[in-house]
């Protein structure tokens, strides 16, 4: 199979640039007004950028997190030193990651191997746990989306519900019905959406009260209809994305439920999917496809376009390790400011868990190059990165040899990637 490099120095980096409301201005090389990389004190190495130079970058990988180290750095006195030893106060690892959301300088992400919701507080400097304890402890979470209001909603498909946690993170209810197996969430206004593997359509909700109001798509291979609908995000029009893991399509609802659009097909090339997980979709309307055979993000407009993607597998800054999760934030980009390049101009944030590797959920930025500085000042700080389109190695592995993705149970008894063990009797 081929590896074709998604091209972004034409029409789709026009595109991109439009999508971002920004002006493109590509300089050429010889431009002298800059300051260059070295005269910033950026080494080389120190940065990921997507697209790769002589075109403009468009995203930055910023830092990952993989404990509550990368938080706050556990310290322990003295005392607790002499009394527990120097492994006495251990960091919180996040294992599992799966689902993510971002709100108010907060990153919330499902953690399925710890069975618990991860807060990663970025303005307080603190990891939490969330879901862990009392009569309403999380199984297998998934999913986690935040209202404006800051009430957190995460989707248990172990246990069949919603739960629903106030901007404190107190526990304040669950519904469900009989089996209901949300597998994704999305908020928008005073509608919750989640997608249920077992019904195979998207469920609507009042997410006030829990009520189920309607709900979108079938069963089916036609418009409108699914197979396995793993992802699902709003826009800010209340346009409903849904992705259909096993047709490898992503499509476009309107808010009372009608189909809109679809794009996308089984392929191992730039904007086809192999094993499409969650999907997010920022302000501007760009929707962001997380592949975990590809190991990357693709980008698309709001015509279905292909704009560019990152990511990719291997050992550098930024790469991705069987991704599933993604959120977009138009806030919070005060806590990264240290990580941005000083000649990229940063936007919005964009967090990824990855399920494997040292990197579990990593965070990007999406921007563009700051006035006064080119491609090339860029690119002389950069890491070195392979290009990540299409199938690799690592993918392959993931393939049968019918080019099904191996180890995805029947739409009947998917369980997003892992189905949680049963409980023993007592």
């Amino acid at each position: 199979m081929s590896s074709p490099r998604i091209h972004v120095a034409s029409r789709p980096a026009e595109r991109l640039g439009l999508a971002l409301g920004l002006a493109v201005t590509v300089c050429a090389l010889g431009c002298s007004s800059a300051p260059h990389a070295a005269q910033t004190g950026a080494a080389k190495g120190s940065y990921a950028f997507w697209p790769q130079f002589p075109d403009e970058p468009r995203v930055q990988f910023l830092k990952s997190f993989s404990s509550s180290d990368d938080v706050a750095p556990v310290k322990s006195g003295i005392l607790e030193s002499l009394v527990f030893g120097k492994e006495g106060v251990k960091a919180a690892a996040i294992n599992k990651p799966y689902g993510a959301a971002m709100h108010d300088g907060k990153i919330y992400v499902c953690d399925m191997r710890a069975k618990a919701l991860v807060v990663l507080d970025l303005k307080k400097k603190q990891t939490r746990l969330v879901g862990v304890s009392g009569l309403n402890q999380l199984e297998h979470p998934v999913a986690v989306a935040v209202a404006d209001d800051g009430m957190i909603y995460v989707a248990d498909n172990g246990r069949g519900a919603v739960f629903v946690y106030d901007l404190s993170e107190r526990y304040s209810r669950v519904f469900g019905f009989e089996k209901f197996r949300p597998v994704a969430l999305a908020v928008h206004g005073d509608r919750l959406y989640a997608a249920d593997l077992n019904a195979q359509v998207v469920q609507v909700f009042d997410r006030r009260d829990g009520k189920r109001l309607d709900s979108v798509g079938a069963v089916g291979d036609g418009d409108g209809q699914f197979r396995v609908p793993l992802g699902i995000s709003t826009d800010k029009q209340g346009n409903l994305y849904v992705v259909d893991m096993m047709r490898c399509r992503v499509q476009k609802f309107g808010p009372e439920g009608n189909f809109l659009s679809g794009t996308g097909s089984m392929g191992d090339f730039a904007g086809a999917f192999i094993r499409p997980k969650h999907i997010a979709v920022d302000n501007d309307g760009i929707v962001y496809v997380v592949d975990a055979a590809f190991q990357n993000v693709q980008m698309f407009d709001d015509q279905n376009r292909l704009l560019m993607h990152f990511g990719a597998a291997g050992n550098f800054p930024g790469s991705m390790n069987l991704p599933a999760g993604i959120c977009v934030s138009e806030e919070g980009l005060e806590y990264f400011k240290e990580d941005i390049h000083p000649g990229f101009d940063a936007k919005r944030l964009i967090v990824v868990t990855n399920q494997f590797g040292d990197q579990k959920v990593g965070v990007y930025a999406l921007g563009t190059v700051k006035k006064g500085y080119t491609a090339a000042d860029l690119a002389a700080a950069a890491a070195s990165i392979p290009a990540g389109v299409g199938v690799n190695e690592e993918s392959l592995k993931m393939m049968s040899p019918a080019g099904q993705p191996m180890g995805e149970p029947p739409p009947e008894e998917a369980k997003a990637d892992e189905k949680p063990q049963p409980k023993k009797p007592d």
